[in-house]
Protein backbone atom coordinates (compact mmCIF):
# COMPACT_ATOMS: atom_id res chain seq x y z
CA UNK A 1 0.00 0.00 0.00
CA UNK A 2 1.24 3.29 -1.23
CA UNK A 3 0.77 5.39 2.47
CA UNK A 4 1.70 8.64 0.47
CA UNK A 5 -1.71 8.29 -1.26
CA UNK A 6 -3.37 9.15 0.89
CA UNK A 7 -2.06 11.69 3.03
CA UNK A 8 -1.00 15.88 1.35
CA UNK A 9 2.72 16.44 1.09
CA UNK A 10 4.11 19.62 3.07
CA UNK A 11 3.46 21.70 0.33
CA UNK A 12 0.02 20.69 -0.55
CA UNK A 13 -1.06 21.18 3.31
CA UNK A 14 0.66 24.43 3.47
CA UNK A 15 -1.67 25.40 0.42
CA UNK A 16 -5.16 23.61 1.78
CA UNK A 17 -4.24 25.54 5.54
CA UNK A 18 -3.41 29.07 3.84
CA UNK A 19 -0.07 28.50 6.71
CA UNK A 20 3.54 28.60 5.64
CA UNK A 21 5.60 25.58 4.79
CA UNK A 22 8.41 27.14 7.32
CA UNK A 23 5.96 27.18 10.17
CA UNK A 24 4.69 23.54 9.39
CA UNK A 25 8.61 23.16 9.88
CA UNK A 26 8.73 25.09 12.88
CA UNK A 27 5.53 23.86 14.75
CA UNK A 28 7.67 19.98 13.83
CA UNK A 29 11.10 21.16 15.60
CA UNK A 30 8.77 22.09 18.71
CA UNK A 31 7.25 19.02 19.12
CA UNK A 32 3.88 20.44 18.10
CA UNK A 33 3.10 18.59 15.57
CA UNK A 34 4.31 16.03 13.65
CA UNK A 35 4.38 15.04 10.21
CA UNK A 36 1.94 11.55 9.93
CA UNK A 37 4.91 10.15 7.35
CA UNK A 38 8.15 11.41 7.06
CA UNK A 39 9.76 9.54 3.78
CA UNK A 40 12.79 7.62 5.14
CA UNK A 41 14.17 7.61 1.41
CA UNK A 42 13.82 11.48 0.67
CA UNK A 43 13.22 13.09 3.95
CA UNK A 44 9.74 14.42 2.46
CA UNK A 45 6.88 15.23 5.22
CA UNK A 46 3.24 14.12 4.94
CA UNK A 47 0.30 15.33 6.88
CA UNK A 48 -2.92 13.46 7.28
CA UNK A 49 -6.13 15.50 6.24
CA UNK A 50 -7.13 15.33 9.81
CA UNK A 51 -4.22 17.04 10.74
CA UNK A 52 -5.57 20.78 9.21
CA UNK A 53 -7.64 21.17 12.14
CA UNK A 54 -4.77 20.78 14.49
CA UNK A 55 -2.94 23.20 12.54
CA UNK A 56 -6.56 25.53 12.63
CA UNK A 57 -6.20 25.74 16.41
CA UNK A 58 -2.44 26.38 16.25
CA UNK A 59 -2.55 29.22 13.42
CA UNK A 60 -5.37 30.36 16.11
CA UNK A 61 -3.38 30.37 19.18
CA UNK A 62 -0.10 32.00 17.41
CA UNK A 63 -2.91 34.98 16.38
CA UNK A 64 -3.65 35.30 20.17
CA UNK A 65 -0.11 35.15 21.28
CA UNK A 66 -0.42 32.07 23.05
CA UNK A 67 3.02 30.31 24.10
CA UNK A 68 3.22 27.69 21.76
CA UNK A 69 4.84 25.68 24.67
CA UNK A 70 1.17 25.15 26.14
CA UNK A 71 0.28 22.94 22.96
CA UNK A 72 3.21 20.39 23.20
CA UNK A 73 1.17 18.02 25.33
CA UNK A 74 -2.38 19.16 23.86
CA UNK A 75 -2.98 17.34 20.84
CA UNK A 76 -1.79 14.05 22.58
CA UNK A 77 -3.93 14.09 25.99
CA UNK A 78 -7.13 12.40 26.79
CA UNK A 79 -7.79 14.32 29.90
CA UNK A 80 -10.97 15.92 28.41
CA UNK A 81 -10.75 18.32 31.30
CA UNK A 82 -7.46 19.85 30.60
CA UNK A 83 -9.15 20.56 26.98
CA UNK A 84 -11.91 22.40 28.55
CA UNK A 85 -9.48 24.58 30.44
CA UNK A 86 -7.75 25.49 27.36
CA UNK A 87 -9.70 26.25 25.62
CA UNK A 88 -12.15 28.21 28.24
CA UNK A 89 -8.83 30.16 28.99
CA UNK A 90 -7.83 31.22 25.48
CA UNK A 91 -11.98 32.00 24.79
CA UNK A 92 -11.33 35.18 27.38
CA UNK A 93 -7.83 35.52 25.08
CA UNK A 94 -9.69 35.79 21.85
CA UNK A 95 -12.27 38.20 23.41
CA UNK A 96 -9.37 40.55 24.44
CA UNK A 97 -7.78 40.58 21.31
CA UNK A 98 -11.24 41.34 20.17
CA UNK A 99 -11.95 44.47 22.07
CA UNK A 100 -8.51 45.45 20.54
CA UNK A 101 -9.37 44.69 17.17
CA UNK A 102 -12.57 46.50 17.60
CA UNK A 103 -11.23 49.80 19.23
CA UNK A 104 -8.40 50.19 16.15
CA UNK A 105 -10.99 50.09 13.56
CA UNK A 106 -12.74 52.60 16.01
CA UNK A 107 -9.36 54.52 16.05
CA UNK A 108 -8.57 53.78 12.14
CA UNK A 109 -12.06 55.38 11.19
CA UNK A 110 -11.95 58.10 13.60
CA UNK A 111 -8.34 59.48 12.68
CA UNK A 112 -8.98 59.05 8.91
CA UNK A 113 -12.23 61.34 9.64
CA UNK A 114 -10.22 63.73 11.67
CA UNK A 115 -7.26 64.16 9.06
CA UNK A 116 -9.81 64.72 5.93
CA UNK A 117 -11.52 67.12 8.31
CA UNK A 118 -8.38 69.09 8.80
CA UNK A 119 -7.39 69.02 4.98
CA UNK A 120 -8.53 72.37 4.08
CA UNK A 121 -7.62 74.30 7.41
CA UNK A 122 -4.43 76.43 7.56
CA UNK A 123 -2.48 76.91 11.12
CA UNK A 124 -3.46 80.59 12.85
CA UNK A 125 -5.95 81.65 10.56
CA UNK A 126 -9.69 81.68 11.76
CA UNK A 127 -12.54 79.58 10.05
CA UNK A 128 -16.02 78.51 10.69
CA UNK A 129 -17.12 75.17 10.37
CA UNK A 130 -20.37 72.88 11.71
CA UNK A 131 -19.50 71.39 14.70
CA UNK A 132 -21.83 68.80 16.27
CA UNK A 133 -23.42 68.99 19.49
CA UNK A 134 -20.40 67.81 22.63
CA UNK A 135 -20.91 66.83 25.63
CA UNK A 136 -17.90 68.08 28.37
CA UNK A 137 -17.26 66.43 31.81
CA UNK A 138 -15.16 69.36 33.67
CA UNK A 139 -13.64 69.96 36.74
CA UNK A 140 -12.25 73.15 37.93
CA UNK A 141 -8.64 74.15 37.91
CA UNK A 142 -8.55 77.83 38.63
CA UNK A 143 -8.42 80.84 37.32
CA UNK A 144 -5.10 81.01 35.65
CA UNK A 145 -3.26 78.51 33.97
CA UNK A 146 -0.18 79.87 34.75
CA UNK A 147 3.18 77.91 36.37
CA UNK A 148 0.51 74.90 36.11
CA UNK A 149 1.66 71.39 35.35
CA UNK A 150 -1.00 71.17 32.25
CA UNK A 151 -0.01 67.58 30.94
CA UNK A 152 -0.53 66.54 34.22
CA UNK A 153 -3.83 67.97 35.05
CA UNK A 154 -4.94 66.66 31.90
CA UNK A 155 -3.56 62.94 32.45
CA UNK A 156 -5.04 62.81 35.93
CA UNK A 157 -8.42 64.09 34.34
CA UNK A 158 -8.66 61.38 32.11
CA UNK A 159 -7.87 59.00 34.44
CA UNK A 160 -10.35 59.94 36.93
CA UNK A 161 -12.95 59.90 33.97
CA UNK A 162 -12.06 56.58 33.08
CA UNK A 163 -13.06 55.19 36.92
CA UNK A 164 -15.88 57.36 36.23
CA UNK A 165 -16.91 55.49 32.79
CA UNK A 166 -16.51 52.24 34.59
CA UNK A 167 -19.33 52.91 37.25
CA UNK A 168 -21.41 52.98 33.64
CA UNK A 169 -20.01 50.39 31.05
CA UNK A 170 -18.18 47.31 30.83
CA UNK A 171 -14.20 47.39 29.97
CA UNK A 172 -15.09 46.84 25.68
CA UNK A 173 -17.44 49.82 25.73
CA UNK A 174 -15.18 52.34 27.73
CA UNK A 175 -12.04 51.23 25.45
CA UNK A 176 -14.65 51.96 22.40
CA UNK A 177 -16.15 55.26 23.41
CA UNK A 178 -12.73 56.59 24.57
CA UNK A 179 -11.37 56.45 21.55
CA UNK A 180 -10.31 59.82 20.03
CA UNK A 181 -12.61 61.93 22.27
CA UNK A 182 -12.03 65.59 22.54
CA UNK A 183 -10.20 66.94 25.44
CA UNK A 184 -8.54 69.54 26.63
CA UNK A 185 -8.97 72.97 28.86
CA UNK A 186 -12.03 75.12 28.35
CA UNK A 187 -12.82 78.58 29.99
CA UNK A 188 -16.02 80.29 30.88
CA UNK A 189 -16.43 83.86 30.86
CA UNK A 190 -18.64 86.56 32.39
CA UNK A 191 -18.95 89.45 33.24
CA UNK A 192 -18.07 89.08 36.77
CA UNK A 193 -15.02 85.91 36.29
CA UNK A 194 -13.20 84.08 34.37
CA UNK A 195 -12.60 80.17 35.17
CA UNK A 196 -10.67 77.47 34.20
CA UNK A 197 -11.73 74.07 33.33
CA UNK A 198 -10.32 70.80 32.71
CA UNK A 199 -12.09 68.71 30.10
CA UNK A 200 -13.31 65.33 28.23
CA UNK A 201 -15.60 64.47 26.00
CA UNK A 202 -18.03 61.87 27.70
CA UNK A 203 -21.40 59.82 26.27
CA UNK A 204 -24.93 61.85 26.43
CA UNK A 205 -26.11 59.66 29.02
CA UNK A 206 -23.28 60.83 31.45
CA UNK A 207 -25.12 64.37 31.49
CA UNK A 208 -24.75 65.46 35.13
CA UNK A 209 -23.86 68.69 37.12
CA UNK A 210 -20.57 68.16 36.10
CA UNK A 211 -20.95 68.05 32.82
CA UNK A 212 -21.58 70.94 29.89
CA UNK A 213 -23.83 70.60 27.04
CA UNK A 214 -22.26 71.97 23.77
CA UNK A 215 -24.49 72.33 21.25
CA UNK A 216 -24.56 71.71 17.54
CA UNK A 217 -23.63 74.84 15.39
CA UNK A 218 -21.27 76.56 13.32
CA UNK A 219 -18.21 77.78 15.48
CA UNK A 220 -15.39 79.77 14.97
CA UNK A 221 -12.24 78.33 15.56
CA UNK A 222 -8.22 78.40 15.06
CA UNK A 223 -5.98 76.04 14.96
CA UNK A 224 -2.31 75.95 15.80
CA UNK A 225 1.00 74.15 17.26
CA UNK A 226 0.82 75.90 20.55
CA UNK A 227 -1.61 76.58 23.55
CA UNK A 228 -3.28 79.74 22.96
CA UNK A 229 -6.53 79.72 25.34
CA UNK A 230 -4.92 82.42 27.52
CA UNK A 231 -4.77 84.51 24.33
CA UNK A 232 -8.35 84.02 23.46
CA UNK A 233 -9.87 87.42 23.71
CA UNK A 234 -6.93 88.82 21.66
CA UNK A 235 -7.33 86.46 19.09
CA UNK A 236 -10.91 86.32 18.80
CA UNK A 237 -11.47 89.71 19.66
CA UNK A 238 -13.83 91.08 16.62
CA UNK A 239 -15.87 87.79 16.96
CA UNK A 240 -16.54 88.47 20.81
CA UNK A 241 -17.95 91.98 20.38
CA UNK A 242 -19.74 93.19 23.41
CA UNK A 243 -20.88 89.66 24.67
CA UNK A 244 -20.30 89.40 28.27
CA UNK A 245 -20.84 85.04 28.37
CA UNK A 246 -19.07 83.08 26.49
CA UNK A 247 -16.86 79.88 26.34
CA UNK A 248 -13.45 79.46 24.71
CA UNK A 249 -13.00 75.32 24.21
CA UNK A 250 -9.39 74.26 23.51
CA UNK A 251 -9.29 70.52 22.10
CA UNK A 252 -5.51 69.22 22.20
CA UNK A 253 -5.84 66.47 18.80
CA UNK A 254 -3.04 64.03 17.99
CA UNK A 255 -3.35 62.59 14.75
CA UNK A 256 -4.49 65.55 13.38
CA UNK A 257 -2.75 65.17 9.18
CA UNK A 258 -0.80 68.68 10.30
CA UNK A 259 1.76 67.33 12.34
CA UNK A 260 3.73 64.01 13.48
CA UNK A 261 1.17 61.75 14.96
CA UNK A 262 2.87 62.38 18.78
CA UNK A 263 3.00 66.00 18.31
CA UNK A 264 -0.62 67.71 19.37
CA UNK A 265 -2.60 70.96 17.37
CA UNK A 266 -4.40 72.50 19.39
CA UNK A 267 -8.01 74.00 18.20
CA UNK A 268 -9.30 77.00 19.77
CA UNK A 269 -12.98 77.44 19.46
CA UNK A 270 -15.45 80.37 20.54
CA UNK A 271 -18.82 79.53 22.09
CA UNK A 272 -20.78 82.61 22.70
CA UNK A 273 -24.08 81.74 24.65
Amino acid sequence: MNVKKELLSIGEMAKYTNVGIQALRYYERKNILKPAYIDPDTGYRYYALEQATSIDVISTCVELDIPLKELVDLFDTEDFILLQEFFERNKKAAQKKLIAIKAMLILADKAINRMNVNKPYELGQIYTREIPEKLYHMKPCGQSLENANLKKLLIDFAEETKVNLAKYFNSENINESMVLLEYGFLRKHSLTESQYFTFSEVPKILENEKTINIPAKTYHFRKDKCRNIENANHIFKQYIGNSENYLVVEVEELISGKAKINEPIYELRLVIL
